[in-house]
């Protein structure tokens, strides 16, 4: 990729629609992951199956109606292999692995661990891919951020929540988690570069989201069968299916904030999710309120202030 140009800055009309897309973008994953705590029961593959469905099924007829009226959808597809692979990747790692971590280690903790290396990721991705700059500020921040992951994932930060069917000591659901992030953020960085090799944001949105559909469900029916799948209620339809709409909403707000802004500015905005989760683990689910999980929580909010001070948008 060395003789590939990097992406040009977006003009600065721009910032504004990206930052409140971003904004909004926190918000809406606060609620779906609110939606996913209450999946904890469940097999997390045919959680994440369940979540991928409406963003393919919302989509599918706006690019019917896009192509009718004339508007492009793909100028050009030589990133459409690499960003299904991605896909591919961000479903299975991403959105599977972190099911599994809000089963073991619960909502409070999963997110800033999630968040954390997310961002970490996306400065370095986005250094090497985009070609985005790494300044002092964010390297002492992506340190700080380290040490944060490290003490939310230790055993006592947190206990595994109540209605949970997982048997994993905490400290792997603190790698579901960090691995949760790390493919998070090598997905953004690639989306990014995606819509900016002609690809529209919807097709983007619509190939990640027929990604998960196909290869999760495929894989959910080939590990358990319809079994399971038949003795849902509609309670957990409902809490599933909340979760993928408010999931493709905030995959919408996010699509269009990456195209405007920077990968870490997007990931810094969207960080303000840490407090959101930790009052919505603790008021919703009664996640217990640990000195490491405080710890952890606050050593976060110390690196995305490094970080913000750092920063020149």
């Amino acid at each position: 990729m060395s003789g590939e140009q990097s992406p040009q800055p977006p003009p600065s009309n721009s910032l504004l629609v990206g930052g409140i897309c971003g904004i909004s973008a926190a918000f809406l994953y606060t609620a779906a992951n609110v939606a996913l705590r209450g999946c904890v029961d469940l097999d997390p593959f045919l959680v994440s199956a369940v979540k991928a469905a409406p963003t393919v099924l919302f989509l599918a007829p706006v690019l019917v109606w896009m192509s009718f009226r004339g508007q492009p959808i793909i100028t050009s597809g030589r990133m459409i292999p690499r960003f299904m692979l991605v896909a591919l990747l961000g479903q299975f790692v991403g959105n599977a692995a972190f099911q599994i971590a809000l089963g073991v280690i619960g909502l409070a903790a999963s997110v800033p661990i999630t968040l954390g290396v997310l961002i970490i990721g996306g400065a370095v991705l986005g250094r090497l891919i985009l070609r985005e700059p790494v300044r002092t500020p964010t390297i002492i921040a992506m340190v700080t951020l380290i040490a944060a992951v490290v003490v939310l994932s230790l055993p006592t930060s947190t206990v595994k929540p109540n209605t949970s069917a997982s048997e994993l000591p905490i400290w792997v659901g603190g790698l579901c988690a960090a691995a949760s992030g790390a493919a998070y953020s090598l997905f953004g960085v690639v989306m990014r570069k995606t819509l900016h090799s002609g690809v529209s944001a919807p097709m983007t949105m619509f190939l990640s989201g027929a990604v998960g559909t196909v290869s999760l469900w495929s894989f959910t029916l080939m590990q358990s069968g319809t079994d399971p799948i038949a003795a849902l209620n509609s309670t957990q339809w409902a809490m599933m299916g909340a979760g993928g709409l408010f999931n493709f909403l905030a995959f919408v707000a996010l699509s269009y904030s990456l195209k405007a802004l920077p990968v870490v500015a997007v990931n810094l905005i969207n960080a303000s999710q840490v407090a959101m989760a930790a009052v919505a683990g603790v008021m919703l689910f009664a996640e217990p309120v640990t000195w490491p999980l405080v710890s952890g929580i606050a050593m976060t909010f110390a690196g995305l202030l490094i970080l913000m001070h750092g920063r020149r948008w």
